[in-house]
C-alpha cells in the first residue's frame, strides 16, 4: 500500500509543484516546501487562500499522479525563499492516484442526466478539438444523444496536471453514414491560460 507520508516527504525533497484548487475559486500553482507533524506546507504563487478554505490538491512524485483534499490550518507561513507566502495543511483525506496518472489522458462529456461518457474509450470519439470548439463522433445508435442547442460539461486532463471542466453546448449535430456528428461550443471556460495548456497537450497527444 502506498504510504501517503512517505510521498509527501519525497515531494518536499524535490520541492514537488503543487496544483491546487480551493473550492470555489481558480487553481493555483506552487511548491510542496516541507511536511511537519500537524500537516504540509505549501508555498503558492499569488494570494493565499485564508485559514479554513476547502481545496484540493495535485502533485506528481516518481512518475506519478497523486491527489488529496485538505483544508488550509494556517496562511502567511514562513516558506524558503518566499517570506510569510505559505500555507500549512492538514485534515488530509481522499488521498488516490488521479484519473490521469500513468499515463493516460482523460477526456470526458458530462451530459445534465446520467454518468460521464468517455471520449477516448468505446464508442463515442473525439475527433477534432480546438479551444473553442470540441467534434465528437457517435455510432446513431448509440443509447445517449445530446439534444442540438443543449448544454453540458466537458471534463479534460493530462498526466501531472490537474483536471478541470468546462461548459459547453451542442451548436449542431450531423447525421451521416450511421454516425452523429456534434460540433461542441465552449460557452464558460474559469482558467483560460490552463485551459489552453491542456488542450494544446492533449492535442499534440492525439496528433489532433
Amino acid at each position: 500500500m502506498d504510504d501517503p507520508r512517505r510521498i509527501l516527504e519525497a515531494a518536499a525533497e524535490s520541492r514537488t509543484a503543487v496544483e491546487v484548487l480551493p473550492r470555489g475559486a481558480s487553481v493555483l500553482r506552487g511548491q510542496l516546501v516541507r511536511v511537519e507533524r500537524g500537516g504540509v506546507v505549501l508555498a503558492v504563487a499569488g494570494s493565499a487562500p485564508a485559514a479554513g478554505t476547502d481545496l484540493r490538491c495535485w502533485l506528481t512524485v516518481e512518475g506519478q499522479s497523486w491527489t488529496f483534499e485538505a483544508s488550509v490550518l494556517r496562511s502567511g507561513v514562513s516558506v524558503p525563499d518566499r517570506g510569510q507566502g505559505g500555507v500549512l495543511l492538514g485534515f488530509i483525506d481522499g488521498w488516490r492516484k488521479t484519473e490521469v496518472g500513468g499515463g493516460q489522458l482523460l477526456l470526458e462529456a458530462l451530459p445534465p442526466t446520467g454518468g460521464p461518457v468517455s471520449l477516448t474509450q468505446g464508442e463515442v470519439r473525439l475527433v477534432d478539438l480546438h479551444p473553442d470548439e470540441w467534434l465528437v463522433s457517435a455510432p446513431s445508435g448509440f443509447s445517449l444523444v445530446f439534444v442540438e442547442g443543449g448544454a453540458l460539461r466537458l471534463r479534460l486532463g493530462v498526466p501531472g496536471r490537474a483536471p478541470m471542466e468546462v461548459g459547453a453546448e451542442v451548436r449542431e449535430l450531423t447525421r451521416s453514414h450511421g454516425h452523429l456528428l456534434y460540433r461542441l461550443g465552449i460557452t464558460a471556460v474559469e482558467d483560460q491560460q490552463r485551459y489552453g495548456e491542456i488542450v494544446a497537450a492533449l492535442r499534440l497527444a492525439l496528433a489532433l
